[in-house]
């Protein structure tokens, strides 16, 4: 079942970019995620960064290696408190 986690923050757009763009950089192919989109809440303007993973347990894979530990530790110094969500993905439909 696919997996989605989002993470929820606070900061700028471009530095959310520039992180995730670092984290692809120095991963070289070997995270487990698929897809990541970030998003700006109109409403509160929090950022949320969308990590789609084919299931929960390439997630936890992906949560095991070096590479994603070292950069929450930098996104935290970075972006201060995160919050995760983590939604099994029911259906997804083209309308």
């Amino acid at each position: 079942m696919k997996f989605i986690q989002i993470m929820e923050f606070e900061g700028a757009p471009e530095d959310a970019e520039n992180a995730l763009q670092s984290y692809i950089e120095k991963a070289a192919g070997r995270s487990y995620a698929r897809k990541a989109t970030i998003c700006i809440d109109r409403d509160t303007g929090k950022l949320l960064q969308l990590i789609e993973f084919d299931s929960w347990e390439e997630a936890q894979k992906n949560n095991e290696l070096e590479i994603t530990n070292d950069d929450h530790e930098e996104t935290q110094e970075s972006f201060g408190e995160i919050t995760f969500k983590n939604l099994d993905v029911f259906g997804e439909y083209e309308v």
